[in-house]
């Protein structure tokens, strides 16, 4: 099927109907001869970018270099933003609970953001197949500014915590709406190299964030951690308004009669959502809580995972129910390349956040460096993630196959998470160095894998399904990752420092790691890195678990090609 563009300028307009569409199958499609072709056909949608084969040809025209250009400028901006509200209060907390006087929330600064934006991902991904892409989008960056405003402006603890958990609203539609933004305006041959910057704006946020945060904190305000928010959300909504121009959507019936907003709510399986949304929000407080706020055996620890167990049994069972009108539809799930797209997409970054946040703990407690420097010391993992995350998006271009990086990178990062864990109390600075390159490289090379192939495989009118299930996982796979991190480290610290003679534990352990080389008596200290040290391994075999699981799930993705993509309405691959 042919589409006639309105253009390729800087301005340009594209058509979001890929819901209502009676399109002819790829048989049909090619007996159609030229004067068989609507004159009146609209411009690209999107669902006109899915691959049939990879022998068809794309004859899509698509929005110029220009204009695509812009917009990745402007998507990045609001990735690095949501990216940075998960990692850039993690320096500010001590200012925070000190002015609120509030050391029982420190966990809830955190996870109220992350259990919105991860629990919302699904719901999001069907809002996005029925609702306008550009103004949802808009709309989303919206709540998202103005949660931002409420918690620079917070009077209170409390009111801090409900701006966090609205912001993690507009970061969940977010994520997944640039996604699909992408895949709007490009071909599917194209995207890997757009994905892969999009995806390196999180490694970067993730060390520039703690840096931020702890300047901001101690030159200006912890306050400015949420301001600037602002002018970054402002460019970025002018970019988005001005240079994309998407035409009112006609998502209907088979007949392409259009839907009412109520029929459109009606589609976006609420009763699902319901479900789920508390499931997730279970899930993550059981694990963020056990074993370190309370003791697994306790009933808020145990009662959270049953009802986690039993939302998640009624949501999968109404998901069957629902068919293709559920939040994820089965069929679109259990796709051989989506579920071990999910599959990476959730273990590979389990290992990479753990590297993250407990090498943190390596260079300020282990090496007795400051927070400044200790996130300098993490650029290495940070530069190498982002170089070889845009080089390998660029060559996939060329190369076509994208199982090969994944395969690569997963083994290649399983490799760096072995030479982390061999890190010691003397390292000198050309293994930390090193060992960081390699599991950058490796991450690098196989991140945005994941989010290439669900657009390989699925139908058009399943791509904001399909982003919205790989947002999910990717957000969940650190979240779980973290907590157990945790309690391998709390776990493995506890072990050791209570056979050190002569310590007490309980108060070193509770005091705050940056502490430790004051509060320690001097001949304890050598025994008392070493148990630092030892804490930190136990968490770097979480990251290689992970990444030989995400190896072994690579295994299962299908065999295709980016390139020769052409626009199709049906079939899973």
């Amino acid at each position: 099927m042919t589409a006639n563009s309105r253009g390729s300028t800087d301005n340009f307009e594209l058509q979001d109907t890929h819901h209502g569409l009676d399109r002819p199958d790829n048989a049909s499609a090619n007996r159609l001869d030229k004067t068989d072709t609507p004159k009146e056909l609209n411009a690209p949608s999107v669902d006109e970018l899915v691959p049939a084969d990879d022998s068809a040809e794309d004859t899509t025209e698509y929005p110029s270099a220009s204009a695509v250009a812009l917009l990745t400028i402007g998507l990045c901006l609001v990735s690095f933003t949501t990216a940075l509200d998960n990692t850039i209060i993690s320096t500010a907390i001590p200012k925070i609970t000190e002015e609120f006087r509030s050391p029982n929330d420190v966990g809830w600064y955190g996870s109220a953001y992350l259990l919105s934006q991860t629990a919302l991902q699904p719901t999001f991904g069907k809002v996005y197949s029925n609702f306008n892409i550009k103004w949802t989008y808009l709309i989303a960056l919206v709540v998202f500014e103005a949660a931002s405003v409420v918690c620079a402006a917070a009077p209170s603890s409390v009111v801090l915590i409900i701006g966090r958990a609205i912001a993690g609203i507009g970061g969940a539609a977010l994520y997944s709406g640039g996604l699909n933004i992408i895949a709007l305006v490009t071909p599917v041959s194209k995207r890997p190299l757009y994905y892969g910057i999009l995806t390196s704006m999180f490694g970067v946020a993730s060390v520039a964030g703690p840096l931020m945060g702890g300047a901001f904190t101690d030159r200006l305000s912890w306050r400015w951690c949420f301001w600037i928010n602002l002018p970054v959300g402002g460019v970025a909504f002018a970019v988005v308004l001005f240079v994309l121009r998407v035409s009112p959507r006609s998502s209907g019936s088979g007949s392409g009669a259009p839907l009412t907003v109520m029929q459109k709510l009606g589609r976006l399986d609420l009763p699902g959502a319901a479900l789920f949304i508390p499931a997730v929000v279970c899930l993550l407080l059981a694990l963020s809580w056990g074993g370190i706020s309370y003791p697994w055996s306790d009933g808020r620890v145990w009662g959270t995972l049953l009802c986690f167990a039993v939302m998640i049994l009624l949501f999968c069972g109404w998901q069957v129910w629902k068919g293709d009108e559920a939040t994820i539809p089965p069929r679109v799930i259990t796709q051989k390349t989506v579920l071990a797209s999910a599959l990476v997409i959730s273990l590979l970054p389990l290992g990479l956040y753990v590297h993250f946040y407990y090498l943190a703990f390596y260079f300020q407690v282990v090496q007795g460096v400051n927070a400044i420097n200790s996130g300098l010391r993490t650029i290495p993992y940070l530069v190498s993630l982002t170089t070889l995350s845009v080089i390998c998006g660029a060559t996939m271009n060329m190369v076509g196959y994208y199982t090969p990086f994944a395969w690569v990178g997963t083994a290649i990062f399983t490799a760096g998470a072995g030479t982390i864990a061999t890190l010691r109390v003397g390292s000198p600075s050309r293994e930390w160095i090193g060992y960081q390159v390699l599991a950058g490289s490796g991450a690098g090379i196989a991140l945005q894998v994941p989010f290439v192939a669900v657009q390989c495989v699925l139908a058009s009118q399943d791509i904001p399904t399909g982003n919205g299930i790989i947002g999910f996982f990717n957000s969940l796979g650190p979240s779980i990752g973290i907590s157990i991190g945790q309690n391998l480290y709390i776990t493995s610290l506890r072990d050791h420092l209570t056979n050190i003679a002569g310590l007490d534990a309980e108060t070193l352990i509770h005091s705050g790691a940056t502490l430790t080389r004051d509060l320690t008596p001097p001949e304890l200290l050598p025994q008392v890195l070493q148990a630092f040290n030892q804490a930190v391994r136990s968490t770097s075999f979480l990251a290689i678990a992970s990444g030989a699981a995400s190896f072994f799930a690579s295994l299962l993705l299908e065999w295709k090609s980016v390139k020769g993509a052409a626009p199709v309405a049906h079939g899973l691959g």
